[in-house]
């Protein structure tokens, strides 16, 4: 597959064709969609999982999947069931049936992946942005694109793309605003399309996030799950039932004005973007009189014992445990995911959040699940694959 060429030169090609109806998924009814969806959203399923799951009888079960199977889309696996010893043939999707780019932006720089239907990454490309004006970070996203797919010659060509970042986005199409960026109501979507020749999706890379999470994460094994990112800002995302709960705008919950108290005597509360994000690592750093150092520089510090540094982020730790408390509170989920670049923090000082989360629940409360994720941005631009996958198996791609 070709994907866009000179991307330093103005672009004289042809509207890219629409890429949404071909493939494995033409003519699908919306019936053969919800099976498919299904298995995203738990993995391998029996034939009689999916018919519970979709609400399809056994006559039909047969019929609608068969098609799949033989377009490509959905696999068989044989199996022996542990009480009988009968062969069983579950279905999952089908991992190599498509792949998909996803990209990640930020206001210096961008990572795009390629990964295939089940989610996992084949290659992934990095560029530092020149600028901030669209053309430009089209440019740099048309040229990490071409990266990955001459990477891995061997994948399926890319059949869609999703690109997230920190902005709201109006029907996966255009971006409202992101201030960061500069940008008020660019048609991101169908820029990046008419570069990469593929059908596009934009969004907000928390919603991402929260989504990926609820399909190929905790969402696996959790009905309903809170997200809480903490970091370069404050993020709430909620699923319920495998559906990412949100805005017709993407915006999702908007945490950052909510008071978190410390634990001074008597205590005192901050927003929760001027106690919780990076920056307030660094001003409590330097508020000490000390030398001006990054948040991550403060948390590397900690982790050597670097006493300073170990009160800081004992105090932050704390602080996340009490948002988590409050999260819990009002949503009421099975298990909270806390994920950023400040996540490390609460991995790091386990015990304050622990503490933090007490402080705010009855002695008796049951305890909180809490997973905390490593950071990396591979796994934001793997997110914005996710995006594309949804889009792509509802038929919007």
């Amino acid at each position: 597959m070709h994907l866009g060429q000179n991307v330093g030169m103005a672009d004289t090609r042809p509207q890219a064709r629409d890429f949404g109806g071909s493939g494995p998924w033409v003519g699908l009814s919306d019936t053969q969609r919800a099976i498919v969806l299904a298995l995203l959203r738990h993995g391998r399923l029996s034939r009689p999982e999916i018919m519970k799951l979709v609400g399809i009888s056994p006559g039909s079960i047969t019929r609608l999947t068969t098609p799949l199977v033989d377009n490509g889309i959905l696999m068989a696996r044989t199996e022996r069931t542990a009480c009988t010893g009968r062969p069983q043939s579950p279905l999952e999707v089908r991992a190599d049936a498509e792949s998909i780019i996803g990209v990640n932006l930020s206001g210096e720089s961008l990572i795009a992946v390629l990964a295939d239907l089940h989610l996992n990454v084949l290659a992934t490309a990095r560029r530092t942005l020149p600028g901030h004006a669209p053309a430009d970070v089209v440019a740099s996203l048309t040229d990490a694109a071409i990266e990955l797919t001459r990477s891995r010659p061997d994948a399926p060509a890319p059949s869609c793309a999703s690109v997230s970042l920190g902005a709201a986005a109006t029907d996966e199409r255009t971006i409202t605003d992101a201030v960061f960026l500069g940008w008020h109501r660019v048609p991101l979507a169908e820029l990046v399309k008419t570069r990469l020749r593929m059908p596009t999706a934009v969004g907000n890379d928390l919603a991402a996030m929260t989504l990926q999470e609820a399909w190929f994460g905790a969402g696996r094994e959790h009905d309903r799950l809170v997200l809480i990112t903490v970091g370069a800002g404050i993020g709430f995302g909620l699923v319920v039932g495998g559906e990412v709960i949100t805005t017709p705008d993407a915006e999702l919950g908007l945490v950052g004005g909510i008071p978190v108290a410390d634990d001074g005597r008597p205590a005192t509360s901050l927003p929760a973007m001027d106690c919780l994000t990076s920056p307030a690592i660094e001003r409590a750093w330097s508020g000490q009189g000390r030398p001006p150092l990054p948040a991550a520089r403060v948390v590397d510090l900690a982790k050597r014992g670097e006493a300073a540094a170990v009160a800081i982020c004992s105090s932050y730790a704390r602080r996340v445990g009490r948002l988590i408390a409050m999260a819990a509170a009002f949503a009421l989920p099975d298990v909270v995911v806390v994920a950023g670049e400040r996540a490390e923090v609460a991995a790091l000082f386990e015990d304050q959040v622990m503490v933090g989360t007490a402080s705010l629940r009855r002695p008796d409360a049951a305890p909180i699940d809490i997973v905390v994720r490593e950071h990396d941005r591979v796994s934001w631009a793997r997110a914005a694959a996710a995006l594309a996958l949804r889009a792509r198996a509802e038929g919007r791609l």
